[in-house]
């Protein structure tokens, strides 16, 4: 599964958060891509998961597309108070689906501990035109950073058993 979305959204502290229990106050930009891996059980099936947490500034662009390859699923995360971090995931979306065709996508709006300054309706038109999955999470008070990455995993799991296949 990979990450998209703009720099500082909370990406590596969302992964870091559910890979690891851990959060980090101080931001680090990614350079290029970081990997962990983690292995949960969801239902009754083990599953190994394999998160590749990439870069979201614009100077990594070309090189997410590489990383994009062999995704199973996506989270599209952006920082509900800063509204310009949705602004632009039609492009984020299709740059993805261009490499990978359609793959699961949840949109994470993070940061939900603090005030929200999107414009109302603007998440449930974007919800309703693609079909996204949509998780409210705090890394910082890890809120429902558990619930984002199970409910990747059970849609991944569905179309992989949809396909007949039983690997990820």
């Amino acid at each position: 599964m990979v990450f998209l979305g703009e720099g500082a959204v909370g990406k590596t502290s969302l992964v870091g958060r559910y890979v690891y229990d851990s959060f980090e106050g101080d931001y680090l930009a990614t350079i290029g891509t970081d990997i962990h891996v983690k292995t949960v059980q969801l239902e009754d099936t083990m599953v190994k998961l394999v998160v590749w947490d990439i870069a979201g500034q614009d100077d990594f662009a070309q090189l997410r597309k590489a990383y994009y390859q062999n995704a199973s699923g996506a989270f599209f995360v952006f920082d509900c108070t800063r509204p310009d971090t949705i602004a632009r995931i039609e492009e984020w979306v299709e740059a993805l689906y261009g490499v990978t065709k359609q793959i699961p996508l949840v949109l994470v709006e993070n940061k939900i501990d603090l005030k929200s300054k999107i414009e109302s309706g603007q998440i449930e038109k974007l919800v309703k035109k693609h079909g996204f999955t949509h998780v409210q999470t705090s890394a910082k008070e890890d809120t429902n950073v558990e619930e984002a990455f199970k409910q990747m995993t059970r849609e991944i799991l569905e179309k992989t058993r949809g396909k007949g296949t039983a690997t990820m």
